[in-house]
C-alpha cells in the first residue's frame, strides 16, 4: 500500500513540474519598451496604395514624453515596422553602452535598440542595431520573420520618426553576413555609394528589386544570427522619395 502511495505522489509531482514548465513557456518576457497603439494590421490586399495607408495610419508620438518617462535624453527616434513592432531608438557617443542598458539606463543584458554613434538622424546611411534572443521576445528577434518569403513579400515598409520628420523606407533585402563588414561602411558617396548598395544586396536571402542611385538614402537594421557563429542578419531598406 505504501509503495502505491509513493508511486501516486511521484506521478502527481511529475505532472506538477510539467505544468509549471508549460505555463512558463507561454510567458517568455519581452523587452517591455514597445510603444502603445501600434499601427493596425495591414495587408497588401487592403489598399491599392499601401504606402499611403502605412503613413496615414502610423501613430505620431512626442519623443519628449518618453524622454521624461525614462529620464533619458538619448531617445532620439521611434522605429516602426507595421505588423511587427513599434519601438523607441536611442543614440549615445559609442556603440557599446546600449548593448547592456535599458531605456532607463539601468544595467540590462537585453539592451536597447540604438543608432550607430557615427550617424546623424539625417545621414545618407543610418545603421540601427539590436539584440536577437532565443529566450526573450526582443523587437529585433522579429526581424527573422523576413526570412519567410511570404512575410517578406507582404511587409515592405519601415518608418523612422525623428524630432521633426518621418523617413519612410522600403525594404529591399534581408541577408546573413559572416565576417562581412560592408554594411558598417557608412560614408560612401557618388559611384562608390551605388557600388556599396549593390554589394549590400548581393547574396540576399529574400530580395525585391528597387531603384537606387547616387542620391538615394538607405537604412540598415542589424541583429545577431544563431545560424552560425559571428554572423548577423541585416535588413537593407531604401528611402522613398
Amino acid at each position: 500500500m505504501k509503495k502505491q502511495i509513493v508511486q501516486v505522489i511521484g506521478i502527481i509531482f511529475i505532472y506538477f513540474i510539467l505544468s509549471v514548465f508549460i505555463i512558463a513557456s507561454f510567458n517568455i518576457p519581452n523587452s517591455g519598451f514597445e510603444i502603445e497603439n501600434n499601427t493596425p494590421q495591414l495587408s497588401n490586399k487592403q489598399s491599392d496604395n499601401l504606402e499611403a495607408m502605412v503613413i496615414e495610419s502610423s501613430p505620431d508620438i512626442d519623443l519628449n514624453t518618453y524622454r521624461q518617462k525614462y529620464n533619458n535624453q538619448d531617445i532620439i527616434a521611434r522605429l516602426e515596422i507595421p505588423n511587427l513592432f513599434n519601438i523607441l531608438i536611442t543614440q549615445t557617443s559609442n556603440n557599446d553602452y546600449y548593448l547592456n542598458h535599458s531605456l532607463s539606463k539601468e544595467k540590462d543584458t537585453k539592451g536597447t535598440e540604438f543608432i550607430d554613434y557615427r550617424n546623424t538622424i539625417h545621414s545618407k546611411q543610418i545603421n540601427i542595431y539590436g539584440h536577437n534572443s532565443r529566450t526573450y521576445d526582443l523587437p529585433f528577434r522579429k526581424l527573422e520573420n523576413f526570412l519567410d518569403k511570404d512575410f517578406f513579400n507582404q511587409n515592405k515598409y519601415i518608418i523612422l520618426q525623428t524630432e521633426k520628420e518621418r523617413r519612410i523606407y522600403e525594404i529591399s533585402a534581408i541577408k546573413e553576413v559572416n565576417n562581412d563588414t560592408e554594411h558598417m561602411n557608412i560614408n560612401y558617396h557618388g559611384s562608390k555609394f551605388v557600388s556599396h548598395v549593390s554589394e549590400l544586396l548581393n547574396n540576399a536571402i529574400n530580395k525585391r528589386n528597387l531603384d537606387y542611385d547616387e542620391d538615394s538614402n538607405i537604412l540598415i537594421l542589424q541583429t545577431c544570427s544563431y545560424d552560425q557563429d559571428d554572423s548577423y542578419y541585416i535588413i537593407v531598406a531604401i528611402e522613398i522619395e
